[in-house]
Order: structure tokens, then sequence, then C-alpha cells
């Protein structure tokens, strides 16, 4: 029976693609030391040196000093590709840490980063120390046909008890250039490697060795790339510059957030503002029902620090920090590498999430819709700690190079965006209200009474007389001028209204419209075709004539119901408006929810209307009120659907008074946090992870424009927006 033989050149073509650079395959010789139980792993890159032998390409040495490997783990285990090993034993034997390496790849790095390897292991078998040793030339797998022809010589001896276990691996003729750029990428690779919260948890530490290199020989010092700006802010007095640790940036943030998702995906944790008081504030997020494309990702722990990046705030920030001695520039040097969100796992950075070139939570996209509100990615940096594999669901590709796009991690994406949108609405609130940023009002009646410059009229009178003619004159025709432009831009509104509220119903309208284009199209174009032979006393013909009333009669009905869509349409089309009139307010509740019927039944939401006997009049636009209920609609839909409540409803209700007539509008959704109530009619506020923040001022703006309002209820159980208008005269 044919069986299969791997080519021995499989090393080097798994090493190619599945460590994507040298950076990469020295983070897995890291990931193994630790994995080993080693306390630190040491690693030293000795540059290429034309006057001693065998360094040439130069040497890369990587030591560990965790338990080793006896000569039968070597044979069973190192030398076996794509091992089961640390996939069933997934803690490690003397510190309990959890195993970083499942997918049996990491000896490839030795490949990936030279071409001959020289292992030397000291492990403890049976209560005795045995040091085991291999010498590997990686070339002759490019040269032999099979695997199983290439014999890997090991030396066993016996060890003294002297002998300290751990891993030796020293790797020459270097398939890369190690150039400053290059080890700058390494230094800065190992400083993200882990989690700055959990640094020392374990008291594994990594240190680097870059001596080699000196300016005056390769115009860079190799040390100082180690150090560097984070040396020299470093806390401890006895930190040897080596060490590669992550820069303790714990305090360094405007704005902080801490806390965790459960299972379900509520949050629960606190915002700092450290550009106000300091203090500590509840934030609470609800969670949201699974999509169809979603799973749990399992518990989740994060801390994400966010800056103000204008340059005053940066200077600000590290002078209260006591660093204001680093300078501006090194300021912003310390914020720009320490960007992004990172996805950590065991308190080890899954790559490439939290790098700047790795936006997985799409923040710049988003930041182009709402520049003053969105965070963009040099203004976050972030820890996501996420629970195994088994409890997650979330799966790290073979390839080391991030998470599998499953419903784990589409979940983990969608619960992140949401969070931030309450984030960023806590900090546009502070910045607004402490003069940071612009305001946006879109309240005309406002401008509207400014216009008559009452102020101004005041101070005039007490002029004299022969000045305060002409002064009087000149204010009436401004005022009036000025008003005609209030005019025209509120004219010009009310058809950005109309667009915008379009938009929010397009996708029903091209739905609904193609589905009665079909159909006409359809039977019209059999009609077409056997009217030829409508007289004919065949078989067809007698088929034809019977059937021909039904299909005429369902293209009248598809017609009649293409005609009712436009004319649902007419109001919002943003034509001329001409004088207010009356109209039945259910009649426009009917016409507005069927514009959403496919994603109220999508949602499966219950939908509870006034009876008949309630059908009410009012006088104003039509058009406002549909631009009202549609934006109400909209939102109530949008969070009714990622509700996790199983019987969802959404209900309308009408009273009256003598002058006015209440709409009410509510659903059992996700209830509206306190703390935004205040803010929900202002221009750019939303709560949706892609939202635009004007449907609830558009609908305000809409309905004052008819001399109506609309409001939000706090004092209901259910989120209510209420509705008021004028009553017809009965």
């Amino acid at each position: 029976m044919p069986k299969l033989r791997p080519r021995a050149r499989i090393v080097r073509t798994i090493g190619d693609q599945l460590i994507s650079g040298p950076e990469a395959a020295l983070i897995e010789l890291v990931k193994n030391a630790f994995d080993a139980d080693s306390p630190a792993v040491y690693i030293s890159i000795i540059p290429p040196q034309k006057d001693r032998q065998n360094v040439d390409n130069g040497i890369i040495r990587v030591v560990d000093h965790g338990h080793g490997m006896s000569s039968s783990d070597l044979l069973g285990k190192w030398f076996e590709p794509a091992t089961s090993d640390k996939v069933a034993r997934r803690t490690s034997p003397k510190y309990g840490r959890t195993m970083l390496g499942a997918k049996g790849v990491g000896r490839f790095a030795t490949a990936r980063l030279g071409s001959r390897l020289i292992l030397q292991s000291v492990s403890e078998v049976s209560g005795r120390k045995e040091v085991s040793s291999i010498n590997v030339n990686w070339e002759l797998f490019e040269q032999a046909l099979y695997l199983d022809e290439i014999d890997i010589d090991i030396q066993t001896r016996p060890g003294k008890n002297k002998d300290a276990c751990g891993v030796s691996l020293e790797i020459s003729e270097l398939r890369d250039t190690w150039t400053k750029r290059q080890l700058e990428l390494l230094v800065r690779e190992l400083r993200r490697l882990t989690s700055p919260i959990k640094y020392r948890e374990d008291d594994f530490q990594v240190f680097l060795d870059l001596s080699g290199f000196h300016k005056d020989i390769h115009g860079f010092d190799g040390q100082s790339l180690v150090s560097g700006v984070f040396g020299a802010i470093g806390d401890d007095d006895d930190f040897d510059p080596k060490e590669i640790r992550p820069f303790a940036i714990n305090k360094i943030f405007h704005y902080m957030v801490e806390g965790e998702f459960d299972e379900s995906g509520q949050f629960t944790g606190f915002f700092v503002n450290n550009r106000g008081d300091g203090k500590r504030q509840p934030l609470n997020v609800p969670s949201t029902s699974l999509t169809s494309e979603e799973i749990s990702c399992g518990p989740v722990s994060l801390r994400l620090n966010i800056y103000d990046r204008e340059g005053e705030a940066v200077v600000e920030l590290f002078e209260k920090l006591g660093l204001g001695a680093i300078g501006r520039l090194d300021a912003k040097k310390v914020l720009n590498e320490n960007i992004g969100i990172g996805i950590y796992r065991g308190g080890f950075r899954i790559r490439p999430y939290g790098d700047a070139e790795t936006d997985w939570l799409e923040l710049e996209r988003l930041r182009v819709q709402n520049p003053s509100k969105k965070l963009g990615l040099n203004q976050v940096w972030g820890t996501v700690e996420i629970k195994r594999e088994s409890i997650s669901g979330l799966v790290e590709r073979s390839s080391r190079e991030g998470l599998e796009h499953n419903g784990a991690f589409v979940r983990l994406k969608r619960q992140m965006m949401e969070l931030l949108t309450h984030v960023e609405t806590l900090r546009q609130d502070f910045r607004q209200a402490a003069g940071l940023s612009r305001r946006v009002h879109m309240d005309t009646d406002t401008v509207k009474s400014k216009a008559n410059f009452n102020a101004t009229t005041r101070a005039v009178a007490n002029l004299p007389q022969k000045y305060r003619s002409n002064i009087e004159r000149a204010m009436k025709a401004d005022s009036i001028a000025l008003k005609t432009s209030i005019a025209e831009l509120e004219t010009y509104q009310q058809v950005l209204s109309s667009r915008s509220t379009l938009g929010l119903v397009v996708a029903q309208i091209l739905h609904d419209g193609r589905r009665f284009l079909s159909d006409i199209a359809t039977r019209s174009k059999r009609l077409a075709a056997g009217a030829p032979r409508l007289q004919e006393s065949s078989t067809f013909g007698a088929h034809f004539r019977s059937v021909f009333g039904k299909e005429a009669h369902a293209i009248n009905h598809s017609s009649g119901q293409l005609s009712k869509l436009f004319k649902a349409l007419d109001p919002i089309s943003g034509r001329k408006r001409g004088r207010p009139k009356q109209f039945k307010v259910l009649d426009v509740i009917e016409r507005c929810l069927d514009l959403f019927g496919d994603s109220v039944a999508d949602a499966s939401i219950e939908i509870i209307k006034p009876q008949n006997d309630q059908d009410i009049s009012v006088v104003g636009y039509e058009s406002d009120l549909m631009a009202a209920l549609i934006n109400i609609i909209d939102n109530a839909v949008h969070w009714l659907g990622v509700s996790p409540e199983q019987s969802r409803i959404l209900e309308f209700s009408i009273s009256t008074s003598k002058k006015y007539v209440k709409i009410s509008v509510s659903n059992n959704g996700i209830l509206i946090p306190e703390n935004f109530h205040g803010r929900l009619f202002n221009p750019s506020f939303t709560l949706k992870t892609e939202g635009s923040g004007i449907g609830l001022a558009i609908a305000r703006e809409a309905m004052r424009t008819s001399k109506g309002d609309v409001a939000f209820d706090p004092d209901t159980e259910q989120t209510t927006f209420v509705i008021e208008m004028q009553r017809a005269p009965t």
C-alpha cells in the first residue's frame, strides 16, 4: 500500500512558510524556553567577523536553564515534526505554566535562522544528569530526496552534578543580515512579547546581548538599541541593560479602561479620566445576543490606555509622571512604540495583534466617519487577555500569525468594538465639557433667537437719538438678512434630513421593489410570449386563456404594491413641502413599519400597535413624523436584534390631550445607560459601533419644524421615546 514520504526539503519549506521572519523564529525559541520552565532565556547575536573562523555570516546563541531534553526526547519529540506532546500536556511540569507551543513547528525556527545548528542539552534522567548534543547541517535537507534518508548523529554522555539543566543552541551561517532596522524590529517584538500588566508574574526574563555591534564598525551601538528611551526611564536601580522588558506604561494614559467580559459577553469594569479627577467610574456594558456567525469567546480581561495626541497634552502627561525630562519627541516616541491593542494568551502576545500595522478593530476606518469622536490606532494601547483554545474557541493559526477568523473571533471583535463605542462617548463628553473639542449644535430655534440681536438692541437703546436711528436701521437690515439665511439653511437641513431618513430604509425599498418588478416582468413576459396563440383552438390555447385572467390580476396587484411603496416614500423624498396638513397617525405608523418588514421578521420582533379606534389625526408635515418614526424604529430594531431577550417587543401607543397627541414608541431591548440620557439627541452621539449619531438629532429637528417635539422618557421600565404633535381640530 502506498505511503506518504515527505521530501527532506519540507523542513525549509515549513520554516519559510510558517515562520514569517527571523524575529518570529527567535520568538518561537523564546516560547520553547518558557515551556521548558526556564527562569530566563539568553539571546546573543554576534555579527559577521572576518578575522574569526566560523563567524563569517554571524552567530546566534539561545540559552535557557529549563528542564532540558534527554536523548529520547530529542529523538521522539524534537525530531518529530508536529508532535502532539504539548497538546496532550498543556502545563509545564515545574511551574505549571500554560504551554505556548502546541503546533509542533518551533524546531523549524532554527532552520529558518541559519544553515548549521549545534544543540547541547543537559537533562536529569532517573536522578542522573545526561548531556546530549547534535550537529545539524540543514543544507543536507536540500540535497537529500527524503527525510528518512538523512541520518542525524546524537552524542550522549553522563553529565556532572554541577552541570545545569537546559538547552544551548548555536546557529551559524545565518540566512539574514542583522541590520540596525532588523535589530530594532527584534527588540520591539521581544518587548511586546509579554504583557506589561502580567510582567514577571512567572519570573520569566528575556536577555538580549547585542554588544558585538559597534558604532565605529557597524554604524550603531547594539546595546543602546536594547535600552534606549525605555532603559533611561526604568524604575530599577539594578536593572540589567541586556534585559528586554515591556515598558511599564501602566500610569501613562489620559483615560483608562479596565475590566472583564464574562462568557455571555457582559462587560464589568471601570473608566478612569486622568485629565479630570482621576476617580474610577463604574463601566458596565450589557451583553448582546450571538449572531448566526458567532460563538462565545469565553471570559476576556482587558486593559486599555487612551491618549489625547495634541502636543501639549502629551507633554503634560509625562510631566505629571515626573518624566518631563525625556522631552516632547521622546515622549511621542514612547507613545508611538506603544500603540495598538494586543491579544495575549498566558501573558504572551499573539502576533501580529498590537502591531501598528495591524488594525484588527478597524479603528482607522471608523475614525474617518467621525474623527472628533472616534479613536485612532495611535490613540490606544491595550492588552486583551484570552483563555486557552478549549475555553475560548480562539484558535492560533499554524503560521503563528494571528487567530483563525472563526465565530469566536468575530464575537471578540464585536464585543471590543461595542465597548470602545461606550468609551469614546465618555471621552467625548469630558472633552466637550472641558472645552477641549468643539460642541456641535443643531437647534435652529436658538440660532433664530440670536438673530434678533436682543442684547445689542438693549445696548443701542441707551445711545443718544441722533446716533440710534441709523444704527437701528442697519441692525434691522442685518437681522432680516440673517433670518433669511437661517431659513434657507433650515430648508437645506430638511432636505438633508429627508435624504438621511431615506437612507435608513433603502435596503428594504430595493428588496421590495425588485420583488414586485420581478413578478411583473416574469408574468408579462409569459403573456407576451403566448399572446399570438391566444385564439388557438389547441390545448395550449385553452390553457393560456384559462390562466390569462389570473396572470393579469397578479401583474395588477404587483404594480399596485409598487405604487404603494412609492407613495409611502413620497413624504420623505425631499420635494417642496407646501403648507402643513392633517393626516392620520396610525397610517404613518403602518407605512413606516412596512419599510422595516424584513428587519423586523429577521429579528423575530413582535409589533404591538394601537387599535383602529385610536386612529387620531394631527396637523403638521407627514414627512417630519415619518423621519422621526423611521429613525426611532431603526434604532429599536438594531438594539432588539442584538438583545439577549428572547421575547422581543416593539410597542406603539397613542394618548391625547386637548391640544396635543403623544405617540410613545417602546422596546424591551437593551436599556440605555443613565449617564447617556442627557446626550441622546446631541449630534454625533451614538452607541452603535458604526452609527453616525445624527438619527435622533434629525428626528427632533424634524418634529420641531412641525411645531412638535421628540423626547426620551427615563421613567419607564423599557426604552421609550415620545413624539408630540399638534392635534387636528375635530
